[in-house]
């Protein structure tokens, strides 16, 4: 962790979790917004730039990771990336034992079948867990701006490549490509995610998230010069700004030949993601030096400075709403049916239950905050 925190960093960590609560925790997708849905195989929506924009900010903050030059970083790096990746198996098969808790007509015996059936070794903290650990590795390897660079393109570039020549009539076929084919050969269907030919967090798209951490700790460097030159500097953040807007560029050029694709985390993805990150980085350092700003955008920060743990605790207390049955139907849902929803307004009212559930976070963030409680995970 930083021993100094940066306002910027805490901000973007925030509000990247808060929206990616708000579309976990939706009761109903029939009457969700549709920024709030994953817009499918190819496209972005809302929800579709939180995670990797999670994954780049991430690779921001650890150029502001002062453990990294201590001895025995290494050891840290591979012990939290495997905490990481243990608490990614806990939120895919933990609901299993809250189900076997908590309902009569499903035993232990049933759940502990179901998980070596469908067991799921990859999943959004698996991911992230991969990811942290290649990326710093990298990223200590050579921490220069433009060997970053290099080196995520050239991942961007092998992990491009890998799709055409696996199929080179039809790179990004939905029903066969490479990471698909990768997914089904490792783990087979029965352990992607919901059973799927795919998994949106399967290994091979590891590759461009690594890209996408180190597209992020790019722009950590930049954000550092301008920290070591003086924190008001505008200099640098405009050149974070116009790089981002380079970025953004790029992936509309590159999108003519590739898709731009969130399931695969295809390179024009990345480009865009990158992008649109490093904007949101140089305003978030803007909003850092405006008191009023400070002031409006302070919850997001406090959710910022315990992510991961605030993530867990939404997905671990929604499943355990789901598993616990009230009036013959989980809980969760009861609760929305029975005091949120309104058939006149149904988008409206689903909207407000998932927004009340994630101000509850909110103020639990507040809370640590006030309390200077950070999990350090």
């Amino acid at each position: 962790m930083e021993n100094k925190r940066i306002y910027s960093i805490d901000v973007f960590r925030g509000l990247t979790i808060f929206i990616m609560i708000l579309g976990n925790l939706s009761p109903d997708g029939s009457f969700t917004y549709p920024t709030l849905i994953h817009s499918g195989w190819t496209g972005v929506n809302l929800i579709d730039i939180v995670f990797p924009a999670f994954i780049f900010i991430m690779g921001v903050s650890t150029v502001f990771t002062r453990s990294l030059d201590n001895a025995g970083w290494r050891n840290k790096v591979i012990r939290r990336a495997a905490l990481l990746f243990m608490l990614g198996l806990l939120v895919n098969h933990l609901p299993l034992l809250f189900t076997a808790l908590c309902s009569p007509d499903y035993t232990l015996g049933q759940a502990g079948n179901d998980f070596l059936t469908c067991f799921r070794p990859f999943g959004v903290l698996q991911r992230i867990a991969l990811v942290y650990l290649l990326g710093t590795l990298l990223f200590r390897r050579t921490a220069r701006s433009w060997s970053l660079l290099a080196i995520a393109c050239m991942l961007l570039l092998v992990s491009s490549l890998g799709y055409h020549l696996y199929n080179p009539a039809d790179p990004f076929s939905e029903q066969n490509n490479i990471s698909l084919y990768i997914d089904q050969q490792l783990q087979g269907i029965n352990h992607n995610y919901i059973q799927a030919p795919y998994d949106p967090e399967g290994l091979y798209g590891t590759l461009n998230a690594t890209a996408t951490m180190l597209l992020g700790c790019w722009a950590g460097l930049s954000l550092k010069s301008r920290q070591s030159l003086h924190p008001t500097a505008k200099g640098p953040l405009k050149k974070l700004f116009a790089l981002g807007l380079i970025l953004i560029l790029a992936a509309w050029g590159w999108s003519h030949w590739e898709i731009i694709s969130k399931p695969l985390w295809t390179a024009p993805y990345v480009l865009l993601i990158s992008g649109l990150g490093m904007i949101m980085l140089s305003t978030a350092e803007k909003i850092a030096h405006n008191p009023l700003l400070r002031f409006l955008f302070h919850p997001l920060k406090a959710m910022g400075r315990n992510p991961i743990f605030i993530y867990l605790l939404a997905e671990w207390g929604l499943a355990l709403l789901y598993a616990i049955p009230h009036n013959g139907e989980p809980l969760y849902l009861w609760l929305y049916h029975s005091h949120a929803f309104n058939p006149t307004s149904p988008f409206t009212s689903t909207f407000t239950y998932t927004m009340l559930w994630n101000i509850a976070l909110l103020i639990v963030a507040e809370i640590m905050y006030v309390k200077g409680i950070i999990v350090k995970i």
